[in-house]
């Protein structure tokens, strides 16, 4: 089978063609499937016209024209990149931009053998959802009549999250042509293929004086970890919920590590924890993939993931691949129970999940992690169990059989 996959953007700085998109295209690889990735590298300029096999994968980036050219030049490079590749399934990421546009344009017809046309959701991008969050005004309102025109008229439609699945569902599309695959993880070496630093810290981390010793009140032998693209929870609150920890332990440090998708997430983060008398005691990093998995590999034993998420409606369509990840390199987490994450932390709930809003319940749940290096590394263990069903291989093992009932279908219509 011939799978073309579009991207909606490049491989950086966001993170679904990377970490959702690639993925999949290597899963449907190994189980024998040609497939295409094509990249419109509008935000990702310098790989504009790259080439190169990735696992199986063969990753394609358009070229970018000049100026006002640009969308011209990126649509036509995209339909040329199908039109060569002939592929049986064409499975267009995000109903809204360049993928949007190409999965209405190849779903319409125009060719004697129309391939299977599959739309995929992982986020709500309109008014209700990250276009009024990000303040688009009548573009978001444009965005949002877009994600909804595709949405309705794909073939087929996979979504990320059950709540993406009822907002798709009540658009009309039939329950039998969506497929929920969630965001999983990637293989992720273990913490004793590595060589960590004495107390599970990096060497350029801070040793705090009394590492492995929990019998001093106000001190605990662990850090904080938020690893965040700063559009999870607002700032202040995200600060009120941090800050009183931070004040109850006068060793215990907050690293925060990602990179911001808005100019100025990040700045408002750091106001909001001064506001808090909490900025001394964060230390920032930036996520590059290699520097950020290792980091948090190295530093699990010694870590305690936090997991704010605002109950919204942005939140609860999304499915936030961060916390399969973070499961699967042994780090213990707490999370407020929102959207898809219950549904990665089932049979945790005392240990690592809060009610949305219980900020007594989530800072609750964090102390006793703190309290308790036996605590951690039993759950960090038992994390890890649970996230083998999370791997790509696994969350994926199915699209393709799908994509072969989508096609049976499409032909005994035709």
């Amino acid at each position: 089978m011939r799978v073309a996959l579009v991207a909606p953007f490049g491989l950086r700085p966001k993170g679904t063609t990377s970490a959702r998109v690639l993925p999949i295209g290597k899963v449907l690889a190994a189980q024998g499937a040609d497939v295409r990735l094509i990249v419109p590298p509008w935000d990702d300029p310098s790989r504009a016209g790259d080439r190169w096999m990735e696992d199986g994968v063969e990753v394609v980036h358009t070229r970018l024209g000049p100026g006002p050219m640009t969308r011209i030049v990126v649509i036509w490079d995209m339909l040329r990149e199908i039109r060569t590749f002939q592929p049986d399934v064409v499975h267009a990421f995000k109903p809204i931009g360049y993928s949007g546009a190409i999965a209405s344009r190849t779903a319409g017809g125009g060719a004697r053998r129309r391939p299977l046309v599959v739309v995929d959701a992982d986020d709500l991008e309109g008014p209700a959802g990250w276009a009024g969050r990000r303040g688009l005004g009548i573009g978001g309102r444009l965005r949002g009549a877009q994600e909804r025109r595709t949405l309705r008229g794909a073939p087929c439609v996979t979504v990320a999250s059950a709540w993406l699945a009822e907002y798709v569902g009540g658009l009309g599309v039939p329950r039998e042509r969506i497929l929920r695959l969630p965001n999983g993880h990637g293989v992720v070496a273990s913490r004793e293929s590595r060589v960590p630093s004495p107390g599970g810290r990096l060497d350029s981390e801070p040793r705090t004086r009394n590492a492995g010793r929990d019998s001093r009140p106000g001190t605990c032998d662990s850090r904080l970890v938020w690893y965040t693209r700063f559009t999870e929870a607002s700032p202040d609150r995200a600060a009120r919920l941090l800050a009183p920890l931070l004040r109850a332990h006068q060793e215990l440090g907050l690293t925060v590590l990602g990179d911001e998708l808005g100019a100025g997430d990040r700045g408002a983060l750091e106001a909001a924890l001064a506001r808090e008398s909490a900025g001394p005691r964060v230390r920032w990093l930036g996520y590059e993939h290699a520097i950020g998995d290792d980091y948090l590999v190295r530093s699990a034993p010694a870590a305690v993931a936090v997991y704010p998420m605002d109950d919204d409606v942005v939140n609860r369509a999304r499915c936030p691949s961060k916390v399969p990840q973070l499961m699967a390199m042994g780090v213990p987490i707490v999370a407020e129970a929102v959207g898809e994450i219950p549904a990665y932390l089932a049979g945790f709930e005392r240990e690592c999940l809060a009610e949305p809003g219980n900020e007594a319940g989530f800072r609750a749940r964090v102390e006793a992690l703190l309290g308790s290096r036996p605590k951690r590394v039993s759950l960090a263990k038992k994390l890890q169990r649970a996230a083998d069903q999370w791997r790509w291989e696994n969350v994926a093992a199915g699209l393709l059989e799908w994509y072969e009932q989508g096609l049976s279908s499409q032909d005994r219509s035709a």
